[in-house]
């Protein structure tokens, strides 16, 4: 066993990207309101396409501006150049961040005082897989097309939830016994959210390279936490115990959505994963 230092999992060269924490903070708060709101009034154009995106399976680069100019040419070059390449997997989509008719979405990203111009990276579930602000570049947008399960567990995350990946070498994972015994604990059980993948998935590659799992290592029980916006909290197994992961938890800051909580105040890039980590 071992332990070392947590660290997130978004990073444009890592993969993931980073939300600034103002654009992430205020994401969340439009996050459940949205939907709602949408259904009550006629969708907007951007709205439709992220719809009939989502409805294919695409992903959606929505290139943001509020004035026509040399720099919201540039990206949106970058941006189309990029989604040519991807036909299959994505789609361009270029919005006012002053229309009116999308003040809805823009408050529901976040981005109303946010420079410009700026890509936003949605995927086909609605999860925010990146924001680049002034700049954008192909490798950029390739990060930003991500892994199944990494879509799933970006949503999950965009939802203030604390997600469990369980890895397996079968179809059928199973939970580790202490993540099971967690599920009862009302301080966890409500904020918990599973994804599940086969650790030998070609598709799943980048997210268990970034998540440091050595699938030699994965035998019987095995779940990596991650807790929002995108931390590594640790690996834990059969022999993790309820006490170790909700210990891990605690020292992430994530153990709650009380921002008195003592613990919140831990700084998450610092703390470190569980001794019930396995030794890779």
């Amino acid at each position: 066993m071992k332990s070392s230092t947590m660290f997130a999992l978004f990073g444009v060269v890592g993969g993931w990207i980073t939300l600034s924490e103002p654009l992430y903070a205020q994401s969340q708060l439009r996050q459940s309101s949205a939907p709602e709101v949408a259904q009550a009034r006629n969708l907007s154009r951007l709205e439709q396409s992220l719809k009939a995106a989502g409805s294919e399976g695409k992903y959606t680069f929505i290139v943001f501006s509020k004035e026509d100019n040399a720099a919201t040419r540039a990206m949106q070059g970058v941006v189309e150049t990029g989604v040519a390449e991807r036909q299959e997997q994505a789609v361009v989509v270029t919005a006012r961040a002053n229309d009116p008719s999308e003040q809805p979405l823009v408050q529901h990203f976040g981005i109303a005082r946010a420079p410009m111009p700026l890509t936003v990276a949605v995927a086909p579930n609605g999860a925010i897989t990146g924001v680049f602000a002034k700049t954008v570049s192909d490798e950029h947008l390739s990060a930003a097309i991500v892994t199944p399960t990494m879509m799933k567990c970006m949503k999950s995350l965009q939802n203030k939830q604390l997600v469990f990946v369980l890895v397996s070498s079968s179809d059928e994972p199973t939970i580790p016994s202490g993540v099971k015994a967690l599920q009862a604990d009302p301080q966890f059980k409500d904020r918990m959210s599973f994804a599940s993948m086969r650790v030998d998935d070609p598709a799943e590659l980048r997210f268990i390279s970034q998540m440091q799992i050595d699938p030699l290592r994965v035998e019987g029980p095995y779940a990596v936490l991650i807790a929002p916006p995108g931390v590594m909290v640790g690996h834990f197994d059969s022999a993790s115990t309820p006490a170790q992961i909700a210990a891990a938890i605690h020292k992430s800051g994530q153990c709650c959505d009380d921002p008195n909580c003592k613990h919140a105040a831990a700084p998450a890039q610092q703390a470190t994963k569980s001794s019930s980590a396995r030794r890779n």
